[in-house]
């Protein structure tokens, strides 16, 4: 398995172990699934996409609340 070291403001080790701790997971594992979401985000973006924040309604649809932007 590939290693990498990266170096992170304050602020985001706070937020990635915060996210960490909620979720029950390492640092690591945290990371690893942001990665996802960026691949996600990129194979999207090249075929036009992009990735929304959506909620479900009461009756069970999905309503879209906001995109993502930036990724």
């Amino acid at each position: 398995m590939a290693r990498l070291t990266l170096d992170l403001s304050p602020e985001i080790n706070e937020r990635l172990e915060a996210i960490a701790r909620s979720n029950g997971i390492t640092k690591s594992e945290a990371m690893r699934r942001a990665f996802a979401l960026l691949a996600v985000a990129d194979t999207e973006k090249k075929k036009g996409l992009s990735l929304g924040i959506v909620k479900e309604t009461e009756d069970h649809k999905l309503e879209a609340i906001g995109r993502v932007v930036g990724l």
